[in-house]
């Protein structure tokens, strides 16, 4: 699911979201991804401002 998404993003971006009560952080730094997974959405959006 999160290579359909990165496929889309550009080559560096991050974008948070939520999936089943879990919140994802998709981070592409010169067209690869990492994506990180929390349990709280102040966790992942810190997470992701700090990126």
């Amino acid at each position: 699911m999160c290579s359909d998404i990165s496929q889309s993003m550009p080559p560096n971006s991050v974008l948070v979201y939520e999936n089943m009560g879990e919140w994802f952080v998709v981070l592409v730094r010169d067209g690869r991804e990492n994506v990180s997974s929390f349990e709280l959405e102040s966790f992942a959006t810190a997470f992701a401002h700090g990126q």
